[in-house]
């Protein structure tokens, strides 16, 4: 029993040697904001996954939801400028391209489990730089798999704190990478509720990258609606706000895709199931009590990368949600992403996170229709009229609408 369990450890440490070799620091830092992130600089973790195309993988959030300034690590190695190749609108999942020569000859690639989800008590270790005590590890098992993001998640008791982000999970009986840290719960009743996303999830992403091939999920403008007793069937709530090439109505219900055994319990599940289609792709749903077949013609939505916004008097307008979009001049379901201190749009009491009903009478469907119509305000000297969903706080009722009446001061493109 002894000499298994001394067994076990040696395995163990052989698996955080490896993870000293293969993980990075990163360090993020940009001047602009979206609401998923603000303005400012953090530091995270990642690891190398691809020796050739000189790859690493981290978190989103840890690349950064915007245009940023990012600078990469290795262990005892200078900081070299990294770029964002994909940062996924979906999944907490982004990849760093590193420039040629950058990577020492020590460096090893990460052994991703590109199938399965380790079992329910596997020792798992989180490596990485919590709370800047750089290149160290915790220890714990995993928990299960959870959906605190709705999609699904490794949950463990492995301790993940901030500089964890980006870094490995790994399966300390076998040294392979099961996960990419990402969050803790956070509050003091958690004890130790930690999240990481799927290894799959990641690899996948990967596969399509060196194919050559679009990564995002595809636009989805549809809304379901969920039934508690049949989590298995995705019902459309109600129609959909744009055309999103899937072809679904209000209480037309997924069954699934035509030829796939997949069940989903949820429209990130289906999703997923999604990941780097285009064009043409049977879905068997029942329709008005009917069973049928309908062809989607899948676009893939918009990655962050390519993410814009239209800065007009100091608020950024933008798309709520990049897998709502295709390209980055897409509205989607436009809100007020950042509203600049003594700025003219804080003076006229524009909030941040409002939802955009209209400007001057318009539904807007584009940036480039928001452009028109704000240059057509300044040009004749008058004020922009906006009518804004301000989304419930301490102070209002659950929806309330308000005019707003801006003038324009300055209108672009953002980031620049």
């Amino acid at each position: 029993m002894m000499i298994g369990a001394a067994r076990a450890d040696s395995v163990a440490e052989q698996a955080f040697a490896d993870a000293a070799h293969y993980t990075v620091r990163i360090s993020v830092s940009t001047d602009y904001s979206f609401i998923e992130s603000e303005k400012g600089g953090w530091t995270g973790a990642g690891f190398l996954v691809d020796r050739a195309r000189r790859w690493v993988l981290t978190n989103a959030h840890v690349a950064g939801y915007t245009d940023a300034k990012i600078l990469v690590a290795f262990k005892g190695g200078p900081r070299v400028t990294a770029k964002a190749k994909f940062v996924d609108n979906f999944v907490d999942v982004a990849v760093l391209e590193l420039p040629e020569g950058s990577i020492p000859s020590e460096a090893r690639e990460a052994r991703l489990a590109c199938a399965g989800t380790p079992a329910v008590g596997s020792d798992l270790g989180a490596f990485g730089h919590p709370l800047g005590y750089a290149f160290t590890a915790t220890r714990g098992i995993m928990a299960g798999v959870s959906r605190s993001k709705e999609y699904p998640q490794l949950q463990t008791d492995a301790p993940i704190s901030p500089g964890n982000s980006g870094g490995p999970l790994i399966d300390l009986s076998t040294g392979v990478v099961v996960g990419i840290n990402t969050a803790s719960a956070g509050e003091r009743r958690a004890q130790n509720m930690n999240f990481a996303v799927i290894a799959s999830e990641a690899c996948q992403v990967l596969d399509l990258l060196r194919a050559g091939k679009p990564a995002t999920v595809p636009k989805l403008a549809t809304t379901f609606a969920y039934d508690e007793d049949d989590v298995e069937t995705l019902t459309v709530a109600v129609d959909p706000t744009s055309d999103d090439g899937f072809g679904l109505k209000a209480g037309d219900t997924v069954i699934g895709l035509t030829n796939d055994p997949r069940k989903f319990e949820s429209a990130p599940d289906f999703l997923l199931a999604l990941r780097g289609r285009a064009g043409k792709t049977s879905i068997d749903i029942e329709r008005a009590g009917k069973r049928t077949t309908i062809e989607a013609n899948l676009t893939p939505s918009l990655q962050f990368v390519g993410r814009r916004g239209l800065l007009l008097s100091g608020a950024v307008f933008a798309s709520r949600s990049l897998k709502e979009i295709s390209n980055p001049d897409e509205a989607g379901t436009l809100i007020v992403h950042q509203v600049e201190p003594g700025s003219t749009a804080e003076l006229h009491e524009v909030r941040f996170g409002s939802f955009v009903v209209s400007v001057d009478g318009q539904k807007i469907r584009t940036l480039s229709q928001l452009e028109k119509v704000a240059r057509k305000a300044e040009a004749e000297h008058r004020e922009l009229r906006l009518v804004l969903r301000i989304v419930k706080d301490d102070e209002s009722p659950p929806e309330s609408y308000v005019l707003r009446d801006l003038p324009v001061d300055e209108i672009g493109w953002y980031p620049k």
